[in-house]
């Protein structure tokens, strides 16, 4: 017998927020099981292994573009690797990007730290981001 869950207790199941999986349903990352004659909408073990693949894709930065083509290639067995690892060597990039523009804030913001004046006029972290 087949285990179903309603939204709320597959926001439990899953620690995802239930507006958030109303947001992936509107999307179409994630679709019910069934729906109930009352239009109670039920999701299986398999939207539950979707939803958790999803808050991992989002967890480690994902955007929903490229969540919803991983899921695509997941969804058939016939997919080819390279698809995803494209994705993900893409995604690496992005984040190796991102990573250095954070290193170039935070040595800029080091040369500032620690400020003691008393007033703003001669307070070094204002002053180095007018770029006084």
């Amino acid at each position: 017998m087949s285990t179903f869950f309603k939204i709320s207790e597959l926001s439990k199941a899953s620690g995802v927020n239930l507006e958030t999986i109303r947001h992936y349903e509107k999307i179409g990352l994630i679709t019910p099981a069934q729906r109930q004659a009352n239009g109670y909408r039920l999701f299986g073990e398999h939207q539950l292994t979707q939803l958790r693949f999803v808050k991992t894709c989002r967890a480690i930065g994902f955007s929903l573009d490229e969540i919803r083509q991983l899921c695509r290639l997941q969804d058939n067995p016939n997919n080819r690797c390279q698809m995803a690892d494209d994705l993900a060597q893409k995604h690496l990039t992005h984040i190796t990007q991102q990573i250095e523009q954070l290193q170039q804030v935070q040595q800029f913001l080091e040369q500032f730290v620690g400020c003691k004046e008393d007033d703003v006029e001669h307070c070094r972290v204002i002053q180095g981001i007018k770029g006084d």
